[in-house]
Parts: structure tokens; C-alpha cells; sequence
């Protein structure tokens, strides 16, 4: 047997696993079975997910228990806004949430119709954030080495295109709303995550 062989086998060994006998030819380690963790860990997981119940069956029936409310990402927005959005300017929009530790927010969204998303893309328009709760407003940055934090290449249907506005002192934190307008596109009430 090898060197590699051997270590293989010790380093098998050591984490529980156990030959059954040889290998197949071309089947690798086909012929190495889990050893006794692999069951205890398999077996921990049958467990919990069989022992789960939904809320409501622990409830008995003069328990006044109000269900957790669902986190919404839409509640601020009125509900056919985002067919608004996807049937005036062929954009389906995502999301906004922080992100470089909460000093950029980042706005994801998917264009659907490539000739209605155009001006959202022009280098000329200047996109602005604007946080509904101080009324301050917040631009994409443009560093000197790398240009606009922002697409500005001609967008191509079914592609997922995101742009970053600067969160100076993170100012708009998580659960607050903002609205975005490029141009005259106009994104209201979205939720930050």
C-alpha cells in the first residue's frame, strides 16, 4: 500500500468512517461506510424534525395567544405598486438592505423589459436615496479608481442589476423606509433589511 494509501486510511480512521471492504474500480470511496457520529448525527436530526409542532397545536382552547407577526418587506408599499413598477419601467425591484458593515445600502433589482429600463441606466441621471424617517438624503458614491458604485452598462432582460448609496454614520438602520428615484423613476416605501 502507498503512503497516500495509508493516510487516507488513518485520516478515515480517526473520523469515525470504517472500511467495508474494497472499492469498486472507479466508484472512489464508495466502499467507505459512516461511522457511529454520522448515525448520532443523522439520528439527533429525525428527532428534532419529528418532535416540531406548529404553534397553534400547543395552544388549548381558552388560550389567547396572538400568532408572531410575519415579517413584511412590502408594508409600506401599496400592493400593486411592484406591478406598477414592473409594467411603467420593466424593473421588478428586490430589495434594499445594508451591507459594508452598514455604511453602504445596497438596492437590488431585476429588469424584466430591457427597453423600459433604459433611463435607469443613463450616466447623466443621479440616483437618490431618501430616508423617509429624517428626510436626508443619500447618493451613490463615484471614487476615482472605479467609477459610480452603479450599473450604467445597457441592461439585458432577466438580469439582476444593484447599485449602492452611502449610509454616512449608518443613519438608515434595518426596518426603516426609504424611497429611491432615478429620473423619474420612483421606488416608495421600500423596507430596509
Amino acid at each position: 500500500m502507498s503512503a497516500d494509501h495509508s493516510m487516507v486510511d488513518l485520516h478515515l480512521t480517526r473520523s469515525g468512517a470504517r472500511p467495508v471492504g474494497p472499492a469498486p474500480p472507479g466508484r472512489g470511496r464508495a466502499g467507505w461506510r459512516t461511522g457511529p457520529l454520522a448515525g448520532l448525527l443523522a439520528g439527533g436530526l429525525a428527532v428534532a424534525l419529528g418532535t416540531a409542532r406548529p404553534a397553534r397545536a400547543l395552544e388549548g382552547p381558552g388560550d389567547a395567544v396572538s400568532p408572531a407577526p410575519a415579517a413584511s418587506h412590502e408594508a409600506a408599499r401599496h400592493p400593486r405598486e411592484k406591478t406598477f413598477l414592473k409594467r411603467q419601467w420593466g424593473v421588478d425591484v428586490m430589495y434594499v438592505r445594508q451591507t459594508a458593515a452598514g455604511y453602504m445600502l445596497e438596492f437590488r433589482y431585476r429588469v424584466m423589459d430591457a427597453e423600459k429600463a433604459k433611463p435607469l441606466f443613463e450616466r447623466q441621471t443621479k440616483p437618490v436615496l431618501t430616508h423617509a424617517e429624517t428626510g436626508a438624503q443619500l447618493i451613490v458614491p463615484t471614487p476615482a479608481k472605479t467609477g459610480a458604485l452603479r450599473n450604467s452598462n445597457p441592461p439585458l432582460a432577466g438580469h439582476t442589476y444593484w447599485m449602492f448609496f452611502a449610509n454616512p454614520g449608518k443613519l438608515v438602520k434595518p426596518g426603516q423606509h426609504v424611497s429611491i428615484q432615478i429620473g423619474e423613476f420612483r421606488a416608495d416605501g421600500l423596507v430596509v433589511q
